[in-house]
């Protein structure tokens, strides 16, 4: 069996949630399968062998964030060449990608729809992807989810909406869901060494870590923190993709007497200082709109973090009973979750153990082991009808 991995997400070092991903799953199937051509833009952590495009390099450094046009041409073009040639039983993008008419067996990965949500039910993040990037995905996508073979979704509330949206048979999608690096987030002591870089002391700071985006609820999460009667800090985490946004937060923050002492901003946060950002904190929140998983909510669980996230989309799904769920659009919900934490000590041990157990089942061995079945099962079902 021959397949190829189409992973060009994959740009840079610091990894956000899609790019996790590719890359995780790629590295998983490589080891399972040492035959799998994994095709990316740079060359990939821990994988051997990495077919690369010198164009798709070209693009990302002239074009920036604009480089998503240039690679969706080249998959069409110079990727579909590459694959016709190869002849692989299957393709797979890790990506939310495809062909328009596939000259093999493939599967689309789906991690959410927020460019149709957010165009409906989420006004407030309606400016949050490029119109442009946005009509792209209502015309590719029904017509990439018609011709694949398969369809991942990363958590079953993806799959619910892709159904909803585009009334697609459920038992063309698998949920598979995302993993974590267990080597890496896990109880870890000493760790005023790592934090003191960062002016934290252990015990003294709320966090949370993702893109500054306005789906990810931050005002809200700000507003809410500054009710709080306590002196803990509010720790802010992670690639600022929306500067005008980080201000919008920034003067929530100085309107309500929240002052820098109290709100600590930082950009990202490599993996091998995270885990232990996320040993230090009283809990980890993620109180986001909407979320296709939700990665950093198993990372935290996996350092005995207690979690405190939304009641909406994945988050339910990924949290199960080990966090606090909270209503994202009530600063009062958010708070509450908060003050229970600092004021009820048993309750946040209880989420403590809850949640190591909880992570226990998110690997993303099993992920790629799902997928590479998945793959199997396709190409039996092409021999057989031959």
């Amino acid at each position: 069996m021959k397949i190829i991995v189409n992973a060009t997400s994959v740009a840079s070092k610091k990894l956000t949630g899609i790019e996790r991903y590719s890359l995780r799953i790629s590295q998983e199937l490589s080891r399972i399968d040492s035959t799998v051509e994994i095709v990316g833009t740079e060359e990939m952590l821990d994988i051997p062998s990495v077919t690369t495009s010198t164009l798709l390099k070209m693009g990302r450094r002239l074009l920036g964030a604009k480089e998503y046009l240039f690679r969706a041409v080249w998959d069409q073009t110079f990727f579909r060449w590459h694959v016709t040639k190869v002849k692989p039983d299957v393709v797979y993008f890790t990506i939310q990608d495809g062909f328009f008419f596939p000259p093999v067996k493939q599967i689309i990965t789906v991690y959410d729809l927020h460019y149709l949500h957010f165009d409906n039910s989420i006004q407030e993040c309606k400016h949050e992807i490029d119109p442009f990037r946005t009509d792209l995905y209502k015309y590719k996508m029904p017509h990439m989810l018609k011709h694949s073979a398969a369809v991942v979704a990363i958590s079953e509330a993806t799959k619910n909406d892709i159904i909803k949206s585009f009334n697609i048979d459920p038992d063309k999608i698998l949920v598979n869901y995302c993993g974590y690096d267990d080597l890496r987030f896990r109880v870890v002591s000493d760790l005023q060494p790592v934090l003191s870089r960062y002016g934290l002391i252990a015990g003294e700071y709320f966090l949370f870590v993702g893109s500054i985006l306005k789906h990810k609820n931050i005002a809200r999460l700000v507003q809410s923190f500054a009710r709080l009667g306590s002196n803990a800090k509010l720790v802010i985490a992670g690639v600022c993709k929306d500067s005008a946004y980080l201000e919008e937060i920034k003067k929530i923050a100085t309107e309500l007497s929240v002052g820098e002492n109290r709100i600590c901003y930082l950009d990202y946060i490599s993996d091998d200082d995270l885990p232990f950002l996320y040993n230090g904190a009283i809990s980890f929140l993620l109180p986001s709109l909407h979320e296709g998983f939700g990665i950093p909510i198993i990372e935290a669980m996996a350092c005995g973090t207690p979690v405190i996230t939304s009641d909406c989309s994945s988050m339910p799904e990924v949290a199960g009973d080990a966090a606090l769920l909270i209503d994202p659009y009530s600063v009062e919900s958010i708070a509450g979750a908060m003050g229970e934490l600092l004021e009820v000590p048993r309750r946040a041990d209880s989420l403590r153990i809850a949640g190591l157990e909880r992570a226990k089942i998110f690997r993303w061995s099993y992920s790629a082991d799902k997928l590479h079945n998945l793959c199997k099962r396709l190409t039996e079902n092409m021999t057989a009808n031959e």
